[in-house]
């Protein structure tokens, strides 16, 4: 796969495509913003974190520091300038994405309306429901703020040594607007999030009961284990008090619910005070009910504001750390809560193996299973321990493949084609009470979101046997999502073109699809963060490296007895080799058993070869 030379092509397409030859026929160049989708502020979001993202996380694909900047880096960027150019021509697209998402009181706006689609096509959309927040726009706001801020630190040293003072006051003023903006995120988070109660008998009730009850027991028993298992849910919802959500009627003996985030700011989500910028703290439309696609978005996004470069880098202010605390409550509820639904009952059988999954208004996907993996796998992963409820997981995302016919041959008229174009839609409930029509949502990120949890499982797993396969199933879908780049014109080398994998699609595109890029980007730094990790550890061969280094060393200690190091010079000299092959194998044999294994052979074999020398120079034979 290659992930970081897949970055630089990205960067290197990216590039090509969007630094283009200004309109009024200039010589200059300008940032051409949209792609597939018109210019938005989700859309844009997604763009300018394609170039934000790695570079943040990879550190040897950064380039704010010039003299630090790699040649590999500076080919791929060439586009933008040389190794002083390409920062501040970055900086300035921060500034441009900024300044340019704002309402007519410049306050930040993180609204998606070009990936609204109108499910009467004969009605016209709103300007008001076109403009209106949604929760991805919140949470894309949050890694391309950090992703900002982190870049303009770096950068900010170089700054200073070039003397400019117009530069430090540029630089200055778009830390400032980037925080008003990462504020305005944070606070909408707050205010997006939903909590969905239901009685057991109602249609509600009766799909979530359906969903879960796989022992096919009396729903009265189902209602009665689920809030037994609920209970420490319930109580941490208690304590939710700042934003949306709360326990909303939770409390009840008999009601069954629901929690994650909607669409967009919740209709009557109070407003939070003692907030230093109110501005951003726009009506809520948007049902009070969660959503898969938009809780998977806004938990990825709290989970940056907790990462350890944010931490180490002391990036959020004190109002926003305070803050981000109400949303970690939320994030950390959210995944037990799904985790918790996803194996309900802890038997033979799981919720979330019983593909697809159907949620509460009566729809099945399999891109809603994938959905529920990815809120789970990090509950799986380091709440529950062990890899038990991991290798479940694991063989559901390799069905996945299969059923998302990325693994298989797709069938003609296949509905799992599908998920991969138009989408699967999400309807904005709430929205048509903007004098407009219905609207919904189109989510086509299967196969790289797919990619994503593979990875995110494999990092997980100690289980050698089934990291493999996790890995060889990775590799598959890479494979598919390589022949979906776009091969020609000048959007070539990014994505979309499903039609080249699924040739009874009617479209084929000659821009890109920002939404689909940033996620093979996701996709390709988590596996560049894989790659540079520490490899599996197998308990079995760390106990057998432990025994063979036992025993290499009590030879050792018996050649040493014998006078082997005080023997001739060329002697002496391997008796040390072999002592500092085994001193060496010790100290990796946690970390690396397979090394230590390795370098305990050769020790063995180098110890008996001077064992047999001896024991010739003895005899005279």
């Amino acid at each position: 796969m290659q992930p970081r030379q897949q970055l630089l092509d990205i960067w290197k397409a990216q590039v090509a495509y969007s630094w283009r030859p200004a309109e009024d026929g200039s010589k200059r160049r300008e940032w051409y913003w949209g792609g597939r989708n018109d210019s938005d502020a989700v859309g844009d979001a997604q763009q300018l974190l394609c170039l934000l993202f790695p570079a943040q996380e990879l550190p040897d694909l950064r380039y704010a520091d010039p003299d630090a900047t790699s040649d590999a880096v500076l080919d791929a960027l060439s586009g933008l300038g040389d190794a002083v150019e390409i920062p501040i021509r970055i900086m300035r697209l921060i500034k441009e994405y900024m300044e340019k998402h704002v309402d007519a009181d410049g306050v930040p706006v993180y609204s998606g309306g070009s990936n609204m689609h109108r499910v009467d096509r004969t009605r016209e959309a709103t300007a008001e429901q076109r403009a209106i927040d949604v929760t991805e726009g919140f949470a894309l706001a949050i890694p391309l703020s950090l992703t900002a801020l982190t870049f303009l630190s770096d950068f900010s040293p170089t700054v200073d040594r070039m003397g400019r003072e117009d530069l430090v006051k540029e630089l200055d003023h778009i830390e400032q607007i980037v925080h008003r903006r990462l504020l305005g995120a944070i606070t909408g988070l707050l205010r997006s999030f939903a909590v969905s109660t239901f009685d057991a008998d109602d249609d509600f009730g009766r799909q979530l009961i359906a969903l879960i009850n796989v022992d096919g027991q009396p729903d009265r028993k189902i209602v009665r284990r689920f809030r037994e298992a609920a209970e420490e849910i319930i109580a941490t919802l208690r304590t939710i008090t700042v934003g949306s959500g709360g326990t909303a009627g939770v409390e009840a003996p008999t009601k069954l619910f629901e929690i994650g985030w909607s669409w967009s700011v919740v209709e009557k989500a109070p407003e939070i005070p003692d907030v230093s910028d109110t501005s951003t703290q726009r009506t809520g439309r948007a049902e009070d009910a969660p959503y898969l696609y938009f809780t998977v978005v806004a938990l990825e996004a709290i989970a940056t504001l907790f990462s350890d470069r944010v931490m180490r880098r002391n990036l959020l202010t004190e109002e926003e750390r305070r803050l981000a605390q109400s949303l970690q409550i939320r994030l950390d509820v959210t995944r037990r809560y799904w985790a918790m639904v996803a194996s309900f009952g802890g038997g033979s059988k799981w919720p979330l193996e019983d593909v697809p999954w159907r949620t509460t208004d009566g729809l099945e996907y399999d891109y809603y299973t994938l959905l529920v993996c990815a809120v789970a796998t990090e509950t799986f992963g380091s709440q529950r321990g062990g890899d038990d409820d991991l290798i479940r997981l694991a063989d559901v995302l390799v069905e996945l493949a299969n059923r998302g016919r990325i693994t298989r041959r797709p069938l003609v008229g296949d509905r799992a084609i599908e998920m991969h174009f138009p989408g699967v839609k999400a309807e904005l409930a709430g929205i048509e009470k903007l004098d407009g029509p219905a609207m919904i949502w189109n989510m086509v990120d299967f196969a790289p979101l797919l990619l994503k949890r593979l990875y995110d499982a494999a990092g997980l797993l100690v289980t050698i046997d089934a990291r493999a396969e996790l890995l060889e199933v990775a590799d598959l879908v890479w494979d598919h999502l390589s022949r979906r780049r776009i091969r020609e014109g000048l959007a070539a080398r990014l994505w979309d073109q499903p039609k080249q994998v699924y040739a009874e699609l009617p479209n084929w595109f000659e821009d890109p699809s920002w939404h689909f890029t940033i996620r093979v980007v996701e996709a390709m730094v988590i596996a560049a963060q894989f790659a540079g990790s520490e490899p599996a550890r197998s308990r079995s061969l760390e106990d057998l490296a432990h025994e063979l280094l036992v025993e290499a060393e009590h030879i050792y200690d018996q050649e040493l007895l014998r006078g082997s190091a005080n023997a001739g010079p060329a002697l002496a000299q391997e008796i040390r080799s072999v002592g500092l092959t085994i001193r060496h194998a010790k100290e990796v044999v946690d970390e690396r058993p397979g090394t230590a294994f390795s370098l305990g052979v050769k020790a063995l074999i180098d110890l008996d070869r001077l064992i047999a020398a001896g024991r010739d120079a003895e005899t005279g034979v």
